[in-house]
C-alpha cells in the first residue's frame, strides 16, 4: 500500500512538473515561433490543396525563405484562399488565392520582423496573386486590348492588404488606407521564364502594422504577437515601395501576379534578384 501511494506521489509530482514546464514555454519567444510554424504549415497545406492551382492543376512555386542563407524572411510561402471576400470587393464572381510571406522570427522575439519597425523586413511582405474570372470573360488587370488596367492591378494588393492584413491586426474600418502616390509602368519585361510581363514599380502610402496588444487575435499566430513596449498611435501612416509582376496566361485563363513591398527599397531589390525571380509557374502533367 505504501509503494502505491508512492507511486502515485512521483507521479502526481511528474504531472505538475511538466505543466509547469508547458507554462513556462508559453511565456518564452520560441512558444509564439513554434505555434506559428506549426500553426501557418498545417493551414497553408489545408488552402493549398483547395487553392486556384490545385482545381487547374497549376504549380506557382515560389522559394520561402529557407531558400537563402540570411535569417530573413520566413521559412515557407503561406497559402490563403477568399473568392468570397475578392468577388464581394470588386462586385464581379471571382477566384483568388494568395501565396504570401513575410519577415522571419529571430531566437528572442515573440513577433516576427514584420512588427519590428528597426528591421529591413517591417511590414513587408512578398508573393503572388493567382485570379480567375469564374465566367472567363474577363481578363483580370487588363482591358479588352491587352493593355494594364492600373486601378483594377493595385486594387488586388489593396484588398490584401487592407482587407486580409491589418482587418485582421484589428485596424478599425474608417482607418484603412494604401494609396498610391507614383508608379511607373514597363511592359514586355522577360521574368520567371515568360516573356511579357508588365512591371510596375509604386510608391505608396499606407497603415503600419504595429498596435497595442488587444487580446488574442487569430493574427497573432502567424506573425506573432505585436510588440508589448509600443507606446505610439496604433496603425499610424507610413510610406513604403512596392514592385508587382502582372501577366495573363492564356492557357490556365489566369492573371498571376508577383509582388514584393517595404518600406526599405533595398529589401524590394534584394528580394526580387534572390528570390522572387526565382519563381516557377508550370502545368502539371
Amino acid at each position: 500500500m505504501k509503494l502505491l501511494k508512492n507511486w502515485k506521489s512521483k507521479v502526481g509530482f511528474i504531472i505538475v512538473v511538466i505543466i509547469a514546464l508547458c507554462v513556462l514555454f508559453m511565456k518564452v519567444p520560441l512558444y509564439y515561433q513554434a505555434r506559428s510554424y506549426i500553426t501557418m504549415y498545417v493551414y497553408s497545406k489545408y488552402e493549398n490543396k483547395n487553392s486556384l492551382m490545385a482545381k487547374q492543376g497549376i504549380t506557382v512555386n515560389i522559394p520561402g525563405g529557407s531558400s537563402t542563407k540570411e535569417k530573413d524572411w520566413y521559412p515557407f510561402m503561406m497559402v490563403f484562399n477568399d473568392d468570397k471576400g475578392i468577388s464581394s470587393y470588386l462586385g464581379r464572381d471571382l477566384n483568388l488565392t494568395v501565396l504570401y510571406n513575410f519577415g522571419s522570427f529571430s531566437w528572442n522575439q515573440s513577433s516576427t520582423d514584420f512588427f519590428q519597425d528597426d528591421s529591413p523586413y517591417f511590414a513587408s511582405f512578398y508573393g503572388g496573386y493567382v485570379v480567375k474570372d469564374k465566367l472567363g470573360t474577363k481578363k483580370i488587370g487588363f482591358t479588352e486590348k491587352g493593355e494594364p488596367d492600373i486601378q483594377e492591378i493595385f486594387s488586388i494588393p489593396e484588398y490584401d492588404y487592407k482587407h486580409l492584413v491589418l482587418e485582421s491586426l484589428g485596424c478599425p474600418p474608417e482607418k484603412l488606407k494604401m494609396e498610391i502616390l507614383s508608379y511607373n509602368v514597363k511592359k514586355d519585361v522577360k521574368y520567371a521564364g515568360y516573356d511579357n510581363w508588365v512591371q510596375i514599380d509604386s510608391f505608396m502610402q499606407i497603415n503600419s502594422p504595429n498596435h497595442k496588444y488587444r487580446g488574442d487575435r487569430r493574427a497573432y499566430y502567424q506573425y506573432g504577437n505585436p510588440l508589448k513596449k509600443w507606446n505610439q498611435e496604433d496603425f499610424k501612416l507610413i510610406t513604403t515601395y512596392g514592385r508587382l509582376y502582372v501577366r495573363y496566361f492564356e492557357e490556365f485563363q489566369d492573371t498571376i501576379f508577383l509582388y514584393v513591398m517595404s518600406p526599405d527599397s533595398t529589401t524590394i531589390e534584394n528580394c526580387d534578384a534572390t528570390i522572387l525571380s526565382k519563381t516557377t509557374i508550370t502545368k502539371n502533367t
